[in-house]
Formats: C-alpha cells, structure tokens, sequence
C-alpha cells in the first residue's frame, strides 16, 4: 500500500512540475509575442508618420509653385491689358 502511494504522489508532483514548465514558458512566449507586436506597431506608426510628412511636404511644394505661377500669369495679364 505504502508504496502505491509514493508511486501516486510522484506521479502527481511530475505531472504539477510538467504543467508549471508549460505555464511558465506559455507566459514567456505570450510576452515575446506582445514585445514583437509593440514594436512592429512603433515601426508602422513611424512609417506612417513619415510618409504623411513626405505627403506634406510634397503638397506644399506643389501648392507654393502653383501660386508662385498664378502671381506671374496675373502678373502678366494685368501688364497686358494697359
């Protein structure tokens, strides 16, 4: 009897020591997982941030040539119609 129940009870500390190992590396691999995902979030937001700067930058470009052109054809036009 005795020795039925030593077999018991290490058969029951492996199978605690088994689930703590799989608890345990499930919690590092959840949080390899969360760090992985916070830093391909901070990589997108800084891409995204640079390419509506390179948007902007590009629209003001295109908005300061387009009136330097209006200011030289009225420019013109009033010359024109003296």
């Amino acid at each position: 009897m005795r020795r039925k129940e030593q077999d018991r009870l290490a058969r029951m500390d492996a199978d605690y020591q088994r689930r703590k190992e799989v608890a345990e590396f499930n919690m590092r691999r959840e949080e390899r997982l969360k760090a992985a995902e916070e830093r391909t979030a901070k990589r997108r937001l800084k891409r995204q941030k640079r390419k509506q700067r390179k948007k902007e930058r590009k629209s003001e470009g295109n908005d300061v040539g387009e009136e330097h052109k209006n200011e030289e054809s009225s420019d013109n036009s009033d010359d024109g119609g003296e």
